[in-house]
């Protein structure tokens, strides 16, 4: 069951983090949120994790700004979310991130991931940070950073008709980073991974899960 507890980044930050402990562990994950900051969907995801043996950590990005805010799922929640993130520093995000590696990196091997916004923080910390692995879920804004090379192997995922990131965006993020392996489920809009969110698709949110742990694993069997 996920519980929550608190880091400190390098820059004295204390902040929370909600975490799932795995019993037959073979790896860790630290998981962004997205817009709407650590949701019920990401404490879940959490547990989700650990219960494949996936230690998992997710960072509440937002006590940068104002601490433990959750947004409600819509346009308002939107809107206050994307303010948010927008107002945190590139430099104390990925701050907050290394210290939730840090945190698990004596462990094992580490991955991470993101979904939305979160996903776009994700592609940035694969570029930045020393993590084993790295899965964007429908990152929002990574074409703005597609300059950026993930150093780790990485995986993308986005629905072709996610109206958030359209089909000509995604193919050129594939042209641009071939050897990102880029998942793309058809008749699938923004979040449909999410099941409190309006576009889940179960069917495609079971593929998603499945490609997600085939990856880790090998990862993770590959770094032992």
């Amino acid at each position: 069951m996920s519980y929550r507890t608190k880091i400190t980044a390098e820059d004295g930050h204390e902040f929370n983090v909600t975490r799932s402990d795995a019993n037959n562990f073979i790896g860790s994950i630290v998981i962004l949120h997205a817009v709407y900051g650590v949701t019920r969907h990401i404490e879940n995801l959490c547990d989700q994790f650990a219960g494949q043996g996936i230690s998992a950590l997710a960072p509440w990005i937002f006590d940068r700004g104002h601490p433990e805010v959750v947004y409600p799922y819509g346009q308002q929640g939107t809107d206050s979310g994307q303010k948010m993130y927008s107002k945190i520093p590139e430099k104390n995000i990925l701050l907050d991130i290394e210290a939730c590696l840090i945190d698990q990196k004596k462990a094992g091997p580490v991955a991470l991931c993101g979904f939305c916004t979160g996903g776009t923080w994700a592609w940035v910390g694969a570029n930045t940070l020393n993590f084993d692995a790295a899965i964007c879920y429908y990152g929002s804004q990574i074409y703005d950073h597609i300059d950026r090379k993930p150093v780790c192997p990485t995986e993308i995922h986005y629905g072709d008709s996610d109206f958030v990131v359209p089909m000509p965006v995604i193919r050129r993020i594939m042209k641009r980073h071939p050897e990102v392996r880029t998942h793309i489920y058809s008749d699938q809009n923004h979040a449909f991974f999410n099941p409190e969110q309006k576009f889940y698709d179960a069917e495609a949110a079971d593929l998603l899960w499945e490609r997600s742990l085939t990856f880790l694993r090998k990862i993770f069997i590959l770094k032992k």
